[in-house]
């Protein structure tokens, strides 16, 4: 019969215990700071009536993993209206369009946030593979005539540890900023607010 000294037991009690740890992974709360790059000028000044609307299925964009998956939840520290709107504003007043501003016909422009989500592979091998994926629907109206598009993106990441909260927030920003770059790039959603 094989018999550990008291030192190989506490050392073997150690790993284990570490181990634990590094699988217990906290929530996290991630702030939304989107970059949006815009390549296009609306040399008309047309007025756009925004607003921002979260139809997302879940607060929660995913957990992160490991052996409390089921309470380890990332989610948003502020609303998406706080989070989304101040970029696409920016967005807008750089393409030369006034945002919320008295008009007799303003363009309506609703940007609805359906998918935001964050998903780790469920193999326990390294290296953790994320997979993250956005879905933003642009809805413009103008007189009779109304303008729909969905752009969507997806990015998987492999990290050989688990990110933490500045990691994460840095690829979620990321995927974020490329959606709403496509979105406010699209020429069909610029003709549209031009005519």
């Amino acid at each position: 019969m094989l018999t550990l000294k008291p030192a190989t037991k506490l050392l073997l009690g150690l790993a284990a215990v570490l181990t634990l740890a590094g699988c217990a992974q906290s929530p996290q709360q991630v702030r939304l700071d989107p970059v949006i790059s815009v390549n296009s000028l609306v040399d008309n000044q047309p007025t756009v009536h925004l607003s921002v609307t979260d139809k997302r299925p879940s607060q929660s964009l995913g957990t992160r993993g490991g052996v409390y998956r089921g309470s380890n939840h990332i989610t948003l520290a502020r609303s998406i209206n706080h989070s989304l709107r101040p970029a696409a504003e920016a967005a807008l007043t750089e393409m030369g369009i006034r945002v919320d501003q008295p008009s007799p016909q303003p363009i309506k422009l609703n940007l609805i946030l359906e998918e935001l989500s964050y998903t780790v592979a469920d193999n326990q091998s390294l290296p953790l593979e994320i997979t993250l994926r956005s879905q933003i629907a642009a809805v413009a109206d103008k007189n009779d005539s109304q303008q729909a598009s969905r752009y969507e993106s997806t990015k998987v990441h492999k990290f050989f540890k688990a990110p933490n909260e500045a990691t994460n927030a840095e690829i979620i920003n990321q995927i974020m900023s490329e959606t709403l770059t496509r979105l406010f790039n699209d020429p069909r959603l610029i003709e549209f607010i031009r005519r």
